[in-house]
C-alpha cells in the first residue's frame, strides 16, 4: 500500500473510495504461450485504511509471452454495492500489450475494470501515473479503478488474460 500513497496523483482516490484491494507484490511469468501470475493481498475500508479481509489474485494468460515480472497493484472501488461485488467473487478478462525491463517500465491497459493510467519510471518509488490530473475528480469504470506499478522483471507480452480475486473477509 506505500507504494500507491506516495502517488499524489492517487490521493483522491485514497480520499473518495469506499474500499480498494492492494497487493504489494504480484509475481508473473510465461514462455511462449502460457503465463500467468499469483499474489496475496489485503482489502482495505477507505478513507480510514481499515483491513477488513485478505484477497489472493490467480491469473491464467494465452499468447505470445516470454520472461517474469513482479509488479504491486491496487484497485479502488467506488461505492460500498462496488465493493460488495468484490468481495463477492469477480472475475476479468484483460487484454495487454506491455513491456518490462529491470524496474523501469512503461505500460497501458485497457480491461474491464477500468483503464490504468500510462505509468513510467525508473524505480517503484519514482513511478508517476500518468494521463490523470491529481486535482481532477477521481475516475471509475464500472466502479472500480486498477493501477499498477512494476518492480522489476524482464517480460514481453501480447496476450489474453482473466484474473481470478479469492477473498476472505475478516
Amino acid at each position: 500500500m506505500d507504494t500507491f500513497k506516495k502517488q499524489e496523483i492517487l490521493k483522491p482516490y485514497f480520499e473518495n473510495s469506499y474500499g480498494c484491494a492492494a497487493f504489494s507484490s504480484v509475481a508473473k511469468g510465461g514462455i511462449f504461450f502460457v503465463g500467468g501470475a499469483y499474489g496475496k493481498g489485503s482489502v482495505y475500508k477507505l478513507p480510514e485504511e481499515e483491513v477488513v479481509g485478505t484477497v489472493e489474485l490467480i491469473q491464467a494468460s494465452g499468447g505470445f509471452v516470454l520472461g517474469g515480472e513482479v509488479y504491486a497493484e491496487i484497485i479502488f472501488f467506488q461505492t460500498e454495492a462496488d465493493f460488495t461485488r468484490f468481495v463477492e467473487g469477480n472475475f476479468e478478462f484483460g487484454a495487454d500489450a506491455k513491456v518490462v525491463a529491470l524496474t523501469a517500465s512503461a505500460s497501458a491497459k485497457a480491461t474491464t475494470m477500468g483503464n490504468q493510467g500510462v505509468q513510467v519510471g525508473m524505480t517503484a518509488d519514482g513511478t508517476q501515473v500518468g494521463g490523470a490530473n491529481k486535482d481532477a475528480a477521481p475516475e471509475y469504470t464500472k466502479g472500480m479503478k486498477v493501477f499498477t506499478v512494476s518492480l522489476g522483471g524482464l517480460m514481453y507480452q501480447a496476450t489474453i488474460s482473466g484474473q481470478k480475486f479469492n477473498v476472505s473477509m475478516s
